[in-house]
């Protein structure tokens, strides 16, 4: 039995694979690239994202020393990959020299080091001299006085959960999560929320956001926002008049149209950079949570192109709304609110 067992032993020392060496693809490093080649894979120059690096660095380092761990620009590259292509994980991670399970690893990574930092690049004008700025802005475009923001809701594509499919069933028949924006005149996102899934009404979503309580709960704030026909007027949210009879009314629409059309654009130029946020691009094949993570992220990484005056992609066209999601519950008319309405259609477009 002894010389029995031996044998078999080593037989399987016999039969046993040698290992094989592991084989890496190679990674292209961005700085290596003509900037126009840049530009087209990652819709951002190569000075942003050497600075997006060193931003991100903290979080991203590897925390081991093995020698081929993931150095931070691949990190950062392919995620960026992964946004701007509207494509999934292979061939967005082949792109980068990385495997699809590493791709995944860059793309939660650096999604949440840039949630941790969504505070610093996606703020609100609180102060007076901001708010003065951001008015003499939107002013240039119509005409239209003390606007503080365009409010606007567009439609991120997912796959749904098993359970409760129905819940994320847009007007258009496509699941999705419904998201909230403001933006200022140049297309800067100023207040973002991110949770609702594609059935919520706009309405319902802004009376679940905090914008009311930082318009009413703050004593600095002065003007208002614009949004379309979904939401309710409020003092502070100023909409199109219904069934317009005056040419006061008429002015009043034309130039509240043209204003908040600041919002369409900005959606477009959003998604027209981060294709993975487009429909035509595909459909996320993630949680709701993470899609919520995705457009955050994606916010961040606007707002910085925007204020380095980097130019948006060609052919962007505006957002497309879904048909008006008008809620179950529609709100009673605001008296206080239309009367502020009348008296500015009155004092400022007769």
């Amino acid at each position: 039995m002894a010389l029995y067992l031996l044998a078999q032993r080593a037989h399987a020392r016999r039969r046993r694979r040698v290992p094989q060496e592991r084989v890496f693809k190679p990674r292209i490093q961005f700085l290596n690239m003509p900037e126009e080649q840049v530009m087209r894979r990652y819709q951002l120059n190569p000075e942003m994202i050497r600075d997006l690096c060193h931003t991100l660095e903290c979080d991203l380092q590897p925390s081991t020393g093995r020698s081929h761990a993931l150095p931070v620009y691949v990190k950062v590259t392919a995620a960026l990959n992964f946004y701007t292509s509207g494509t999934f994980q292979t061939p967005a991670g082949d792109a980068a020299g990385i495997s699809q399970a590493s791709m995944s690893r860059c793309v939660s990574q650096v999604t949440t080091a840039l949630l941790r930092r969504a505070n610093a690049y996606i703020r609100f004008p609180f102060q007076p001299r901001e708010q003065a700025h951001t008015k003499e802005e939107f002013l240039r475009i119509a005409g239209f006085p003390n606007v503080l923001g365009t409010l606007s809701c567009t439609h991120v594509a997912l796959k749904p959960p098993a359970d409760h499919e129905n819940l994320y069933r847009n007007p258009l028949r496509f699941h999705s999560m419904n998201m909230q924006l403001v933006c200022d005149a140049h297309g800067l996102i100023t207040h973002v929320v991110a949770e609702f899934p594609g059935s919520v009404p706009d309405a319902h979503i802004l009376s679940c956001s905090n914008l009311k309580s930082i318009f009413e709960g703050h004593r600095n704030m002065d003007g208002w926002l614009l949004g379309d026909g979904a939401y309710p007027l409020k003092p502070w949210l100023l909409t199109p008049v219904k069934a317009a009879g005056t040419a006061a009314e008429q002015r009043y629409n034309t130039a509240h149209m043209a204003t908040q059309a600041v919002a369409g654009r900005t959606v477009g130029a959003l998604k027209g950079r981060f294709r993975c946020l487009d429909r035509a691009g595909g459909v996320l094949q993630y949680s709701p949570l993470k899609v919520c993570h995705i457009f955050v992220a994606c916010c961040i990484l606007h707002n910085m192109a925007v204020k380095r005056g980097i130019a948006m992609p060609e052919g962007v066209e505006p957002d497309a709304k879904p048909c008006t999601q008008v809620s179950p519950h529609p709100e009673p008319l605001c008296q206080e609110a239309h009367h502020l309405q009348q008296e500015l259609i009155t004092s400022y477009f007769s």
